[in-house]
């Protein structure tokens, strides 16, 4: 092998293991839900405004890395939204407001419990908060709890639950009032994900 050879060659493995472009499946199941809170049930509308909240949620929360957010439920790191989750061990409903599966290098799936956290968004809720104010918490909730599971997945060596921050998003939970208002920030998180993630290109 000439020198050329090898520094090309040097090249291909120094390019194929840095950072790469990451893709983030986000989609919800049919759901629905009611509470005298609100009042009529969710309509197809509100999903949709509550699907529309919460993929905004997760892009902010990713907006400084090359990550793309779509509906793909065969991309790498993806997260769905199912009614409940269910706790097989005991059969019944789990109490957990998302979970994930990951292998270091191979990507990860998790979930979001909707009726977890639609009901989250109801307790918190201001008295004098709208229908539609209440809808947009919902939707900000479950977007937090997707990028805490996508977080797990992306780093899953990593013990992101020792953050003591409740307005980040490692020390966030959708049993907190912070779960569906104020702003959130990246905590200890925040040096791994830029070493584990490429900056978006400007």
């Amino acid at each position: 092998m000439n020198a050329r050879v090898a520094a090309a060659s040097l090249c291909v493995i120094f390019v194929s293991c840095g950072p790469r472009p990451v893709e983030l499946g986000f989609w919800m199941e049919r759901v629905s839900f009611s509470s005298p809170r609100i009042g009529a049930s969710l309509s197809t509308h509100d999903l949709k405004t509550i699907d529309a909240i919460a993929r905004l949620e997760i892009e902010k929360a990713f907006e400084r890395f090359d990550v793309t957010v779509t509906a793909n439920r065969n991309a790498r790191y993806r997260v769905v939204v199912l009614p409940e989750l269910k706790d097989n061990r005991l059969r019944r409903s789990g109490n957990n407001a998302g979970e994930s599966r990951a292998v270091a290098g191979f990507g990860g799936s998790g979930a979001v419990n909707f009726e977890f956290v639609a009901n989250g968004a109801m307790v918190f809720a201001p008295d004098d908060a709208d229908r539609a104010a209440v809808i947009e918490a919902l939707g900000r909730g479950i977007g937090r709890v997707a990028i805490h599971e996508f977080l797990h997945q992306l780093l899953p060596k990593k013990a992101i639950h020792d953050s003591q921050d409740r307005d980040s998003y490692e020390g966030n939970s959708a049993a907190l009032i912070e779960g569906y208002y104020g702003e959130l920030h990246w905590d200890i998180a925040g040096p791994w994900l830029d070493a584990r993630l490429k900056p978006r290109p400007e």
